[in-house]
């Protein structure tokens, strides 16, 4: 009467090195170019195996009739590994096991020192990695830290340097990241003011010599500058932490504008008089044109400080009556639009 008997297949993880290890699990995991030492025994019974037949998925060799073979893996991926016993009775038994086989790899998290610029900080480190195979292993010498410090993820509330270990069977990897609370630069440039033009006012953003200063709308970098004109003055102030804080100021002209459109030039290269050219105070925009008695124009500026010389198309205009219609937007943003005939004369 043959005995029934069960054979279970074990198998022994070594890395490079062939400690035997009997494995009673269902499934294995190695490193790639990693050997694992197999081994069959019998439970069941006291009847002994006496032959047996394995065969190894992706593993070299592929096959064997050894007790205990040795087998490498050196391509990664999900194998199986089958052994055949034969016992004395002639009765035989099955055993299968699954080896994954894996490279290891860890890349590095990209954390990068920070400087936050906020009042509070909250800020979530990630050490990536994402594996069933990885652990992780959180520290700082600055900050205590909760249980939580074994995820991947991390939730940072405080400054500090923080280190990440990871680690699996094959590698590890280790890296920080240093949080830090910037200094913000305090601005301030008052209240906005009343002006009249032709101004000259000091507008100040502090005199901290560390910062750094961008003004808006002419691009000064000093602490202070003189404005000379009505309209809004804007600053960014950046301490050396990298931290920024702006301000603005809007200067209003309370003075009403004034136009003043001649009534007649002399373009021969003579001064005075060489330009038809109107004075201007109190305006920020403006458009000229030029026509001659036929409406044809003859010339146009958006420029507040251009004139006309006197010529169209390159060639000197005869004397005579012309007209300048001028569309003018002052500082108060109220809108005026004058119609003058002028004299020509050479």
């Amino acid at each position: 009467m043959k005995r029934k008997v069960k054979n279970t297949l074990l198998a022994l993880l070594s890395l490079l090195v062939f400690n035997t290890i009997i494995a009673q699990t269902a499934s294995l995991v190695i490193c790639v170019g990693g050997t694992i030492n197999y081994r069959e025994f019998n439970t069941g019974g006291s009847e002994p195996s006496v032959a047996w037949a394995w065969t190894f998925e992706g593993g070299t060799p592929a096959t064997s009739t050894l007790r205990e073979p040795s087998v490498q893996y050196n391509n990664t991926g999900l194998f199986k590994a089958t052994c055949i016993s034969t016992f004395q009775s002639g009765a035989k038994d099955t055993g299968d096991v699954y080896v994954e086989v894996i490279t290891g790899d860890i890349s590095s998290p990209g954390f990068q020192d920070t400087t936050i610029c906020t009042n509070s900080i909250y800020l979530t480190l990630d050490a990536q990695n994402n594996s069933r195979h990885n652990s992780y292993l959180w520290s700082s010498p600055d900050v205590t830290l909760s249980p939580a410090d074994t995820l991947q993820t991390l939730n940072i509330t405080k400054e500090g340097t923080y280190r990440i270990k990871i680690t699996n069977i094959c590698k590890n990897y280790e890296e920080q990241i240093t949080i830090k609370k910037g200094v913000v630069p305090i601005v301030d440039l008052g209240p906005d003011k009343f002006v009249c033009r032709n101004i000259s006012l000091n507008i100040s953003a502090g005199n901290n010599t560390s910062n750094t200063y961008l003004w808006n709308p002419f691009g000064e970098s000093t602490s202070t500058i003189t404005a000379n004109f009505a309209g809004e003055y804007s600053v960014v102030v950046t301490s050396p932490d990298g931290c920024t804080a702006t301000d603005k100021i809007l200067l209003i002209d309370s003075c009403p504008p004034v136009v003043y459109l001649p009534t007649a030039f002399t373009p021969n290269d003579a001064a005075p008089n060489d330009l038809y050219q109107p004075y201007l105070e109190g305006f920020k925009s403006m458009n000229m044109k030029i026509y001659n008695r036929w409406g044809e124009k003859l010339f146009e500026t958006d420029n507040l400080n251009d004139g006309w010389d006197g010529t169209a198309n390159g060639e000197p205009c005869t004397e005579g009556t012309y007209v300048c219609l001028i569309e003018l937007m002052g500082n108060d943003n109220f809108r005026k639009v004058l119609y003058r005939e002028f004299h020509l004369l050479r």
